[in-house]
């Protein structure tokens, strides 16, 4: 065994820290081929690295890959410690910040820890383990399927976790403390991994130690803010020390002189600030992030140093009665804010392969489309720092699961202990960061019980027994954890519940809204008896063909292929036996659009099919304000390149949704929707500040003929939604037209048109849209070029493409009005052939398509 983690610093009395996710190697258990691995990684990734597996994300590869998680592996490097490391420090540990899942830990051969659980960190004191020179760590991981196999044969009645990929009596994750979604999902494969997940270090610290710091913010407005906390220090060795802050928070900075007991200290603070610059929410400010650097010191040297980026900022949640049931909403530095945003997952099924470029991208993709809020979703992790750093820093609050997600927990000692640790752990991780808006329970587990038919799954013992399990985590355990760390948030027992721990009625608390996919309801529903907070909705569409022809080949190219059957995760059996997600696409594409032969032109009306149902859900959401104030659809993103509910695929393309909900985001919009032959102009304002301007309304046929206008004055206050146009479909256009007509709104202030929308009184399919017209432009700029899409006529729907799917478009799947113009910027370093490399292609012309 040729490897070497390098321990050279000297220790001159400050901690020192030393990385030792450097060389690893693998093997499997009771092999001696050993194999190069990466650190922090899983054993998949290591195989695919030495060539033993196939990339499980191509073609039906997963399949080939299952025997994986039945293998027990083992991970080992050595480092070297010299006797200055050695001898000087009072204490000396091991910091493991992930392990991934059951593993024993051995230093120089003594077993010196037993993890049992993937999302917390694991930290053991090894002074008395090391020797000077070279020592030895090795990590043997037992496989979680076969030691939740374990678990699960010790009960007598199954637990239910729906939607893991294995047959009933099979299915384990509930009894592991590891990313659910890792067993399978209806989105994602499964790839039940093992591996060291995050980085490995080695602490060494005498006298005292910084261990924990906690901030919150008990008031704050703009003439003033108070904050608090507690600088937690663990000590060797008792004293005076000075433990110090330095602040660009006005006035915030101290030095307070300690005397410090051995063992665990804490010691309080307050801060009184002038004028603080608050922390808001994308859209409404400025996130401001002040620097708070914490300092421990003796009388000659720093001991220990912590630094945080803190916003200042109030929240809560607010649940007050009304003439419908109960609000529910944030409340941000005094104000009610509608939260926009949807759910995410992790950007890779292979958890550790999630680089800062891809929480990059994430976030980047959330700003764009106008968010301000992302539901990181109990079935999979706690999201890496970064990940609440971004959001931090980009005005986005996080609505937090805890990792429990469609299915029940056994409730033995040892794992409600387990929960326990691993509530704690990531409370303490996680609850300084402004962006973190609250805590919930669980993800479906509360409503599972109550409408998936499992409070009669269960003899009556077992059923008390399994329902007394669910109330000491999601009642007790949870809310204590956040009770007593984080006081100031807003623990959430279940999504979605309603006030008071009743089921979701659509009148108090939050709402799954997936009447519409799994329920079949039309569109329109989502405008119908809308919910106070819809945490969850959506609808499938096929990601681009350039991402399909990354993991598939021409032989696969049909909706119904074999290939795109596995790909697809969602199963409906209720509507017919062998049902899928794609033929659900299929059948509200019917419902919609004339559905396409062609494959290419099918995935990009599915894109139109899901950008339909996104626009309609938020206008919906939106209008309804403030009885409704919040909108997350599921979802952003995806972990593996597949046909799912995101907007953004695994490639990070945007399929059409994206730049929909974009739209409907805005924090300014107008919304025009006609019922029962009444058409109604919806304006919606969700900046603090009323907008006073002008409605043009104008309804035009597809040649370009202006069959009504009409100008209207109005003014809608801030964090508003007022009706600002009002009449009669047949005052506006004759029946007979309504299949070659658009009514056209604009709200222009200042100047400017500040928000814009179309309304069709027929649905795609019914539409007698004029030959195709469109024509572009295409010109150089300095990061790409500027292509202007003009049209004679009504373009519906202009999907601008490059040739090789390079490249970023700021709009598209736009429609041209007849006789305009619409200016779009590709992003892209590539040099274009611009008669070849970018395409245009649009609804007028799908059968015109070369295929």
């Amino acid at each position: 065994m040729i490897l070497g983690n390098a321990c050279r610093e000297q220790f001159k009395g400050s901690s020192v820290t030393i990385d030792l996710s450097g060389d690893w190697e693998f093997a499997q258990a009771d092999s001696e081929e050993w194999m190069p691995a990466k650190v922090p990684g899983t054993v998949h990734s290591d195989l695919m690295a030495n060539g033993i597996i196939e990339d499980p994300h191509i073609e039906m590869n997963e399949d080939q890959v299952q025997w994986v998680e039945k293998q027990d592996w083992v991970y080992r490097t050595t480092f070297n410690v010299d006797q200055s490391l050695l001898s000087g420090p009072d204490v000396i540990e091991l910091f493991f910040k992930g392990l991934d899942t059951y593993a024993d830990v051995f230093l120089n051969d003594v077993k010196i820890l037993e993890a049992d659980n993937m999302f917390v960190g694991w930290k053991v004191d090894v002074k008395d383990h090391l020797i000077e020179g070279e020592n030895r760590l090795r990590i043997y991981f037992h496989s979680p399927v076969k030691e939740g196999m374990k678990k699960l044969k010790q009960l007598d009645y199954l637990l239910p976790a729906t939607n893991e990929q294995a047959p009933e009596g099979e299915r384990t994750n509930v009894f592991t403390r590891k990313a659910p979604f890792h067993y399978g999902w209806d989105w994602g494969p499964r790839l039940v991994t093992s591996g060291i997940w995050k980085p490995v270090v080695l602490k060494a610290w005498s006298r005292a130690v910084i261990d924990e710091v906690y901030l919150q913010t008990d008031e704050a407005s703009q003439g003033s803010a108070k904050v608090s906390g507690y600088v937690n220090l663990q000590v060797t060795k008792a004293g005076n020390y000075v433990v110090e802050l330095d602040t660009d928070a006005p006035k915030g900075s101290f030095s307070k002189q300690v005397e410090l007991k051995a063992g665990s200290n804490t010691i309080p603070f307050e801060l009184e600030l002038d004028h603080p610059k608050l922390w808001w929410t994308n859209g409404l400010g400025d996130p401001h992030l002040y620097s708070f650097s914490f300092s421990l010191k003796d009388e000659t040297q720093v001991m220990d140093a912590y630094h945080l980026d803190y916003g200042i900022r109030t929240l809560r949640v607010v649940q007050q009665p009304d003439e419908r049931g109960h609000t529910f909403y944030f409340e941000l530095n005094g104000q009610p804010v509608f939260m926009k945003g949807a759910n995410v997952i992790p950007s890779e099924t292979l958890t550790p392969s999630v680089t800062k470029e891809r929480y990059d991208e994430l976030i980047h993709n959330a700003v764009a489309a106008n968010m301000n809020m992302i539901r990181v979703w109990g079935g999979a992790i706690y999201g890496d720092n970064y990940l609440y750093d971004l959001c931090d820093r980009n005005g986005i609050l996080v609505w937090q699961d805890f990792m429990f997600a469609c299915a029940l927990q056994p409730g033995d000692d040892a794992h409600l202990e387990n929960i326990r640790k691993e509530a704690r752990y990531n409370v303490k991780r996680l609850r300084n960061h402004p962006s973190l808006a609250m805590w919930c329970g669980n993800n479906e587990n509360f409503h599972g019980w109550h409408e998936w038919g499992w409070d009669r799954m269960f003899k009556p013992d077992v059923k008390e027994f399994v329902w007394n399990t669910y109330q000491k985590i999601f009642h007790e355990i949870l809310p204590q954890a956040v009770r007593e760390l984080d006081s100031l948030r807003y623990y959430h027992p279940s999504s979605p519940i309603g006030y008071g721990g009743i089921k979701a009625d659509r009148t108090s608390g939050d709402e799954h809204d997936w009447t519409i996919w799994f329920g079949q309801k039309p569109f329109s529903a989502y405008g119908e008896n809308v919910p106070r907070f819809v945490s969850e909705y959506g609808l499938q569409a096929f990601p681009s063909m350039h991402t399909i022809k990354q993991f598939s080949s021409p032989e696969d190219w049909t909706y119904d292929s074999k290939m795109m059957r596995h790909r697809q995760r969602g199963r409906m059996p209720y509507v017919r036996p062998g049902f899928d997600g794609n033929d659900m696409i299929k059948w509200y594409m019917e419902q919609y659009y004339e559905v396409p032969d062609s494959f290419p032109d099918f995935t990009y009306v599915s894109q139109l099919l899901q950008a339909k149902a996104y626009q309609t859900a938020i206008e919906a959401h939106r209008r309804s304000k403030p009885h409704c104030m919040g909108s997350l659809y599921w979802q952003l993103n995806d972990s593996w390149p597949t046909i799912s509910w995101s907007t953004v695929d695994y490639y990070g393309r945007w399929k059409a949704a994206h730049y929909f909900v974009k739209k409907a985001n805005e924090a300014f919009i107008v919304s025009p929707v006609e019922k029962n032959g009444i058409v109604r102009v919806h304006a919606v304002n969700d900046y603090l500040q009323a907008i006073t301007g002008e409605l043009l309304v104008k309804m035009i046929d597809f040649d370009g003929e202006e069959l009504f206008s009409q100008k209207v004055n109005a003014q809608v206050a801030g964090n508003s939604s007022v009706v600002v146009f009002e009449d009669s479909l047949v005052n506006l256009v004759d029946s007979d037209k309504l299949n070659r007509v658009v009514l056209s709104v604009e709200f222009q202030s200042g100047g400017q048109i500040v928000a814009e929308n179309l309304l069709y009184f027929k649905e795609p399919k019914d539409l007698e849209l004029p030959e195709p017209s469109a024509q572009i432009n295409v010109g150089k700029t300095a990061d790409g070029y500027r292509v202007t899409v003009f049209s004679e006529k009504l373009s519906k729907n202009i999907f601008l493409d490059t040739a090789d799917g390079v490249g970023h478009f700021s709009d598209n799947f736009f429609d041209v009005l007849p006789g305009e113009s619409i200016v779009v910027d590709l992003k892209t370093e590539k040099q274009l052939d611009l008669e070849k490399d970018i395409r245009i292609r649009s609804l007028n012309d799908l059968e015109k398509i070369d295929d």
